[in-house]
């Protein structure tokens, strides 16, 4: 089972305007996540697992092994804290996005730990720290450049030196990331798209190893990072053999330690070693839970569904100045003016802050 990819960059960022415009100016780029195509559902659990059942399954190969030698960039944090605040500002200052911020907020699960998370992590961080005006914010979404035009659907990602530039199938507008920001240069893999990584490889013969609790690995031709940590996993490797994302404690099968809930916990065996996972710990306000037939990471709440680019179940509304919306399953109040931002805007079944 590969990694699990997100195709498009990105999940959770909603572009902002150059400036306080209208609907449908041509200065006002897209909201990124509605760029996703599909493959949006698993949690960050079932991610990064993904790298332990794959990278097991080399082990079983006699073969002469490449492997990353280069140096392995200093991953920056990415809180939901930091994803939160990313979402409220940007879906403000994009006035044409009709969304429910619920589908925004809902994605860190899906993203961190992965390749997109960290690109995603930097953009957080940046929109997070610039100035309380949309032009900041939209700098941080184009690398500084005005918002070019492309051909939605029909314009292919594109590497421009380290930048990565990928056409949103609503604006017709680029999304232009800086790689090198991340230590990492741009590639395109073989579904096409532009991913920041660390070279080219042959994930046949390529041996993931590990670096602390990251594991290098090659991902559809392009040798990228994924955060064995993020998911309360620990990275995982025998001398000269595979490394992988697994449980960290006494060897194990799945038959002889199923995996289980233990109250907000998921203990089981995981990667061929015994893992005891703390939810709360991997995302705040998570519980362990079913999660297609066996336990895993889920929201804790039980008051509305949201879903990554599906919606939620919960019409969006204002209270007062604040907006109310569907957050880790709990219909959730918060305050615009407590995040730099102007009172919030009724779009009927969404809701948003606007412009500061």
């Amino acid at each position: 089972m590969p990694l699990a990819r997100l195709t498009p960059l990105l999940l959770l960022v909603a572009a902002c305007s150059g400036h306080d415009s209208v609907p449908g100016d041509a200065g006002e780029p897209d909201d990124g996540d509605a760029w996703l195509d599909a493959d949006v559902d698993g949690a960050v659990l079932d991610g990064v697992e993904d790298v332990a059942d794959e990278d097991a399954d080399l082990e079983d190969v006699s073969t002469e092994w490449t492997w990353y030698e280069g140096e392995v960039p200093e991953l920056p944090p990415f809180t939901k804290q930091e994803h939160i605040v990313s979402c409220m500002r940007t879906r403000a200052c994009n006035t044409t996005h009709t969304g429910q911020l619920g589908t925004c907020t809902v994605s860190y699960a899906s993203v961190h730990g992965r390749e997109v998370g960290l690109v995603l992590g930097w953009i957080a961080q940046c929109v997070g720290a610039a100035d309380l005006d949309c032009a900041s914010i939209q700098d941080c979404l184009t690398a500084g450049e005005e918002p070019s035009t492309c051909e939605p659907l029909v314009t292919p990602d594109r590497c421009d030196g380290t930048l990565i530039r990928q056409c949103s199938r609503f604006s017709g507008k680029d999304l232009v990331v800086d790689c090198d920001n991340l230590g990492m240069e741009c590639f395109i893999d073989a579904d096409d798209t532009a991913v920041c990584g660390l070279g080219t490889c042959d994930a046949s013969t390529f041996r993931p190893d590990c670096h602390a609790d990251v594991l290098v690995v090659c991902e559809t031709g392009v040798i990228t990072l994924a955060q064995c940590d993020a998911a309360g996993l620990h990275c995982v490797q025998e001398e000269g053999e595979p490394g992988r994302c697994a449980g960290g404690g006494a060897s194990c099968t799945e038959t002889s330690d199923p995996r289980r809930c233990s109250g907000d916990r998921v203990v089981g065996c995981i990667g061929g070693s015994a893992a005891d996972i703390d939810c709360n710990a991997v995302v705040e306000r998570w519980t362990c839970g079913d999660r297609g037939g066996e336990a895993g990471c889920v929201p804790s709440g039980d008051e509305c569904d949201a879903q990554p680019l599906l919606g939620t179940d919960l019409d969006e509304s204002c209270d007062g100045e604040a907006v109310t919306f569907c957050l880790d399953n709990y219909v959730t109040t918060l305050s615009c003016a407590d995040y730099g931002l102007g009172p919030c805007t009724d779009l009927g079944l969404a809701a948003r802050c606007t412009p500061p």
